[in-house]
């Protein structure tokens, strides 16, 4: 009898195991790729101020878990800047499974940073796993990346492997092409009423001579603020004041007409702007604009928030920088475009270099099981993974409508009413960076038009983005294509790394700051003197050098707009 029990024992036994296999053996969809947890370090305060409450418990992360397996934990440090905390805690080794930063180019100073942490094996070579992906491995195609972000960040011939991924390539280059739907008009925005009031035309405001004498009008007429404040002429850019703004109140007053601190003279000499008179043209109408008033005297140092206020308050009559996809733009008809301002050439030209990019990401070397980390975030550019992240899940936050995506009305309404935290975590997608921008700062191999049918998510139903798309029809930009690297680009080549370590420790942008608000014309000479003397000194002639050498080769490797 014992035996029969033992027997009858074993079967049950075995019926047990034979009804669990079917558990053990739980069939994965396609895209799965592992049952993990990937901790993301941020140094984007993008995302670090617009993420969810709880990442993981979004729809779009259940949607993402339930299709690879993947949960994402994703970290923000704030601090002086992300360059300085991204230093201080790859200095420290202190990194997790992945880095994400700003980074449009090899010439933005997280590059540094970011390359010297590739020297020292910080990261995973990832070269194994492009081949065989669905979407980096483009990256390798002939012509695909756009030549800095090829030779100088993913493929440089000084590493023995693929350690940066540059985000936010476009799949096809566009650059020249203006299509309203999917365009930024940035620069200076003028109130409506203050225009109107004065009864200018703001497209018509295009040199610096016109600019000067509208912000003299301007105080003259001794506007308010809606909290009855007086009106600064022109405050300084939506997001802080910075020296970016120069690019637009200064146009007429750069050496060099894309913007940038090197050129070339009528002898076709390169030349740092320093070394040049224009330096002090740009100065000194930065200099009469704080002695007369006519600008927010912390158009340089403003915080965010402040800044954000004073446009929100209208305190500036003019916003230094702002552009057409931000909420007080297109939510109303307050602001309009101002000028653009006439560069030396006497264009106001949009001079594009074709594709770009705009961030990166990279694995640590010490991350287990790197090829699965590689193979999510390559997945999440594919159509699937892009469509989720920006639209979110479909019968949750959108339905497919002929092909292409089209929100939800509740969804729609919550873009309409600019309410983030909403769409944050009830949805979790980007929505074209109304949303987590999380998801849409780590997507590459971008075409929104194509695959979705509009340039972001609401752009199509011209409710949201109307206004955006409209400013965008009624002022047209002539883009112009300048092929080539930036000069300063070339300081990353081995020949120069230590004049680019001398160069690194100089700030043009600083020093300009400092001499615009000099208490005197001579200490402005000696700020800018002594600054040419560290140019020499750190071996600025070198550059010159090497970069003159590669014109001569071949002239199209260098971005330069030569003037007469």
């Amino acid at each position: 009898m014992n035996k029969i029990k033992r027997l009858l024992a074993v079967v049950v036994a075995a019926m047990m195991v034979l009804a669990c296999v079917p558990a053990m053996a739980e069939e994965h969809p396609d895209t799965w790729i592992a049952d993990r947890t990937i901790v993301v370090q941020a140094y984007v305060d993008d995302i670090g101020y617009n993420m969810p409450d709880d990442f993981n418990a979004t729809p779009v992360m259940q949607k993402i878990t339930e299709l690879t397996g993947i949960k994402l934990e994703v970290r923000y440090t704030p601090g002086d800047s992300d360059a300085t905390v991204m230093a201080s805690q790859l200095a420290a080794g202190n990194i997790p499974d992945v880095i994400c930063a700003y980074l449009n180019n090899s010439t933005r100073p997280e590059f540094p940073i970011l390359l010297k942490a590739a020297r020292e094996e910080m990261f995973a070579d990832v070269s194994e796993y492009m081949a065989s992906s669905k979407v980096y491995s483009k990256y390798m195609e002939e012509g695909y990346l756009p030549a800095d972000a090829h030779d100088n960040i993913t493929f440089r011939d000084d590493l023995n492997g693929v350690y940066l991924m540059q985000l936010a390539i476009d799949a096809v280059d566009r650059s020249t092409e203006y299509n309203p739907a999917d365009e930024y008009v940035g620069g200076l925005y003028i109130q409506k009423r203050i225009a109107d009031d004065l009864g200018i035309d703001p497209t018509a405001i295009n040199t610096q001579e016109q600019f000067y004498d509208l912000l003299v009008k301007i105080k003259e007429a001794g506007y308010t603020d809606d909290n009855g404040n007086p009106v600064y002429p022109l405050g300084p850019k939506y997001w802080g004041g910075s020296t970016d703004a120069l690019d637009y109140i200064t146009a007429g007053y750069f050496f060099s007409p894309l913007k940038a601190d090197y050129g070339v003279d009528a002898e076709g000499h390169i030349l740092h702007e320093a070394e040049t008179e224009f330096v002090y043209e740009k100065i000194n109408f930065v200099r009469k604009l704080i002695a007369e008033g006519l600008m927010n005297p912390e158009f340089f140092t403003m915080d965010s928030t402040r800044a954000q206020e004073a446009c929100e308050t209208k305190n500036s009559a003019i916003i230094g920088d702002i552009h057409n996809y931000i909420d007080i733009i297109y939510e109303s008809e307050d602001w309009v475009p101002l000028g653009p301002l006439y560069d030396r050439t006497g264009s106001n030209a949009e001079y594009v270099s074709g594709k770009g990019g705009y961030g990166c990401w990279a694995i640590s070397s010490e991350a287990e099981n790197p090829e699965e980390i590689f193979a999510f975030f390559d997945w999440l550019s594919t159509y699937e993974g892009q469509l989720l992240a920006v639209y979110g899940v479909e019968g949750v936050s959108y339905n497919m409508v002929d092909g292409y995506p089209v929100l939800t009305d509740e969804v729609q309404a919550k873009l309409d009413e600019g309410d983030t935290d909403w769409l944050i975590n009830n949805v979790g997608a980007g929505f074209g960076g109304s949303g987590n921008y999380f998801f849409e700062f780590m997507l590459t191999d971008r075409d929104n038009e194509v695959n979705f049918g509009e340039s972001r998510p609401g752009a199509g139903a011209g409710t949201t983005y109307g206004r955006s798309i409209q400013l965008a029809e009624d002022y047209p930009v002539e883009k112009v294509l300048v092929p080539g690297l930036g000069i300063d680009t070339y300081l990353s080549v081995d020949e120069l790394a230590d004049v680019k370590a001398n160069m690194d420790l100089l700030n043009y942008d600083e020093m300009l700051v400092q001499a615009m608000f000099a208490g005197s014309d001579d200490e402005v000479t000696a700020i800018v003197e002594s600054f040419r003397a560290q140019l020499k000194a750190a071996g600025i002639d070198r550059l010159y050098e090497y970069v003159e050498n590669v014109r001569a080769e071949n002239p199209d490797a260098v971005q330069v707009i030569e003037v007469e």
